[in-house]
């Protein structure tokens, strides 16, 4: 889903982007050079601030994509300097435009909780990972997104909301084994979980 006006202002402003890069992105992922070599997948890059934050990095390339074309035609103003470096496109993280196997990492800065589908978009980042590649998140859970006041001004689908113990289940069951998990009460989560380095046996 699409951001609405005061949700666009929160997250696109000089405030967030500095608290992303100074201080959530050191958290979740490391510190300069822990991209290196990497092809990476932001899931709702928006005006491309994260796509940027993970070249810096070292990432070797950065993909992004967002539901809404304005967003896109933001992060490719951004990211234009970075040439081949990146690439950026309007999609669905329930359907992601990507061949099987085409990332080292994928990185959520707090968007699953905007996706209706939010277990089929855990399935489809395992799909998109390499074996042993790395699926780092940050996110928002039920019971901040279900209080009042946040129903008022925030137009999230209140009916898929998620629970951390359902985040757990849903990422295990997309094949991804949790590496680090913290929690916040129940207003937030992040963490790291990884796909096997081997393919699973249908027998």
């Amino acid at each position: 889903m699409k951001l609405n006006g005061l949700e666009f202002i929160l997250v696109n402003n000089a405030l967030r982007a500095a608290l992303q890069r100074q201080f959530e992105t050191p958290r979740l992922i490391g510190a300069r050079g822990s991209l290196a070599g990497k092809r990476v997948l932001e899931i709702g890059c928006g005006r491309g601030v994260g796509m940027e934050i993970l070249l810096s990095l070292g990432a070797e390339h950065v993909t992004g994509f967002d539901l809404d074309p304005k967003m896109i035609t933001l992060a490719q103003k951004r990211l234009a300097k970075y040439g081949d470096r990146s690439r950026v496109f309007v999609g669905d993280a329930e359907a992601i435009d990507a061949p099987d196997a085409s990332f080292d990492a994928v990185v959520d800065y707090g968007v699953i909780h905007h996706i209706p589908g939010w277990p089929q978009a855990l399935k489809e980042i395992a799909r998109v990972l390499k074996p042993g590649g790395m699926f780092y998140f940050e996110d928002l859970l039920k019971g901040l997104i279900s209080t009042w006041p946040a129903p008022v001004f925030f137009d999230h689908p209140q009916a898929t909301q998620f629970h951390g113990r359902e985040f757990r289940s849903q990422l295990e069951s997309a094949g991804l084994s949790i590496k680090k998990w913290r929690q916040l009460s129940e207003w937030a989560i992040a963490g790291r979980a990884s796909k096997s380095p081997h393919p699973v046996s249908s027998s």
